[in-house]
């Protein structure tokens, strides 16, 4: 594919190999415009004025892909990482709801400013990882007693601009928050901070950052009903017409925990996913969060809708969630994408292999999660897509691909790593999917060659 020369193009990469999200090529160039993908073409269709004009940077020894998109986060959450990895002697029930009462009592208290600090932190750490992109499942919005701030999205613009610092875009999926339980019960005084009295406020407040945020290529907005217990059922309807009048991502908790799942027969007398396809929810913008307790009745709504599913694995595994019924939705042509959601760790290498790894020791065997190519199946390119352009999908941002008019959020991967001795092009994806692991990727300043990391 031949490229305009009179295309005014900011920077030429020639990688020694290119993951394009379906193959890994040698000889390949990507080019660069007002910080989007201009084309993706050969090595030699490089306009032959454009390395006079110091516009090519070669990468002698490393990889190009597409940075992951992390689909689900809750920044603050990152503060309390060594904080809950014990529990009470004689107390062996811990789990999920137990957690809950921890992160409750991290942000009582929280200032704006402190809730900037552990966003800063997290999202820092987050981009050295090799994250390029994060969709922000913001339910933080009051002050310590419960109050509106005089500006009701003081905390999420701290938010905003943390991600902004670290060198992250960012999707804010601002929360509707309402209920403490499926039967509409008040919320919890722990819970005051995260409170909203109204559809019509939360529209306000979505339209308001939309606004706020509009000049700035790198942030985004969506629409998140917490989940069914977060959210009166009679709010589900307006909030997902909202979303599609405003095109906007629409995200919610589904099915975490069985807890949960009962709760929803018992006073609606159906399962979470009925529930929401019932209210009319259901969408290609949808995006389950979790999904770890679903029936086929339900994996067949999500698939028939053209819904997604978000899975965080490392999180849904430290607070015993469940395992995620990868193999079940891909069966069903339901697409997956990650997030590293409370950050008990960030690294989006070991996000993107649990999905499989944890099917291995369900199933009790190997490569549950396949495509067919040729006499093989393989289930690393399509893990790395999960990882990547199914978040970017999800998002509802383009990021995550490597095609003309995405984000050019990339990231190179040093060759020489130890990690990857004996990589080829061939087994590439697969030495990336089973090896990869935090700061191998580092993210592409278009200004500056990537730091080896020998």
């Amino acid at each position: 594919m031949g490229v305009n020369e009179e295309e005014r193009v900011t920077s030429w990469l020639l990688p020694e190999l290119l993951w394009d999200g379906r193959t890994t090529r040698a000889g390949a160039a990507v080019a660069v415009r007002d910080g989007r993908i201009a084309t993706v073409t050969e090595a030699g269709d490089v306009p032959r004025d454009a390395e006079a004009e110091g516009a090519v940077r070669r990468l002698p020894g490393w990889a190009l892909m597409a940075a992951p998109v992390n689909a689900h986060s809750h920044a603050f959450q990152r503060a309390i990482r060594g904080a809950t990895q014990t529990r009470p002697a004689g107390r062996p029930d811990a789990d999920f709801w137990s957690w809950r009462e921890a992160m409750y009592a991290a942000v009582l208290d929280a200032d704006p400013e402190w809730i900037h600090a552990a966003s800063l932190a997290c999202f820092r750490e987050m981009r050295a990882a090799g994250w390029g992109s994060v969709g922000e499942f913001h339910y933080l919005h009051r002050d310590p007693e419960g109050r509106r701030y005089d500006d009701p999205l003081t905390l999420a613009n701290v938010v905003v601009e943390a991600a902004r610092t670290a060198g992250l875009s960012i999707t804010l999926l601002h929360v509707a928050y309402a209920t403490a339980d499926v039967d509409g019960s008040p919320l919890d005084v722990r819970q005051r901070r995260f409170r909203c009295d109204s559809v019509d406020e939360v529209i306000a407040d979505v339209e308001a950052l939309a606004a706020r945020w509009r000049h700035d290529a790198r942030v985004t907005v969506g629409l998140a009903p917490h989940s069914v217990r977060g959210v009166p059922v009679e709010w589900w309807r307006p909030l997902a017409e909202a979303a599609e009048a405003m095109d906007l991502p629409l995200h919610a908790h589904v099915s975490e925990q069985r807890r949960e799942v009962e709760a929803c027969r018992a006073v609606h007398g159906c399962r979470p996913v009925e529930l929401l396809d019932r209210e009319g929810v259901l969408s290609p913008r949808f995006t389950a969060v979790h999904a770890t307790h679903l029936t086929d009745t339900e994996v067949e709504l999500l698939s028939a809708s053209g819904a997604r599913v978000c899975g965080c694995p490392s999180t849904e595994r430290d607070l015993g969630d469940g395992v995620l019924p990868a193999d079940r939705l891909a069966a069903a042509s339901v697409p997956l994408c990650l997030g590293s959601d409370s950050h008990t760790l960030l690294d989006p290498w070991e996000e993107l292999r649990l999905p499989e790894y944890h099917l291995r020791l369900v199933r009790e065997r190997r490569v549950v999660l396949g495509e067919p190519e040729g006499e093989l199946v393989r289930w690393a390119p399509g893990a790395l897509r999960t990882a990547t352009e199914e978040g970017g999908a999800a998002l509802r941002t383009g990021a995550g691909r490597l095609a003309p008019g995405a984000p050019a959020e990339l990231v190179a991967i040093d060759l020489g790593d130890s990690a990857l001795a004996g990589v080829t092009a061939e087994t590439f994806p697969e030495m990336l999917a089973v090896a990869g692991r935090a700061g191998l990727a580092r993210p592409v300043d278009l200004q500056s060659p990537p730091a080896s990391s020998a």
